[in-house]
């Protein structure tokens, strides 16, 4: 339970800093996920991030300017879902 713990902490960390990945402590973080679980373990990990992250589209949706239609602001939401997932996984060697 701890490990997952760390797991899932790591990767939000990692998901809410995609775009400065490459950092000291983002690559060490990497390195130990990489180092510390099977493959098949991080892919648990990222498809039940995604799975929570999917779960919370409406929340985030309505974060984003309420200019555009909810349809829009949901579809978005769920491509940057996609989007960080697909970063995390290949980040961390799926």
């Amino acid at each position: 339970m701890k490990l997952k713990t760390i797991v899932m902490t790591s990767l939000i960390a990692l998901s809410a800093n995609m775009a400065s990945a490459s950092s000291a402590i983002d690559h060490l973080s990497t390195k130990s996920i990489k180092q510390t679980l099977t493959p098949t373990q991080i892919e648990t990990a990222l498809n039940q991030w995604k799975e929570h992250e999917l779960a919370r589209m409406e929340e985030r949706a309505q974060l984003i300017s309420d200019r555009a239609p909810i349809e829009a602001r949901r579809e978005m939401v769920k491509n940057q879902i996609e989007q960080e997932y697909n970063q995390a996984a290949k980040l961390l060697g799926l």
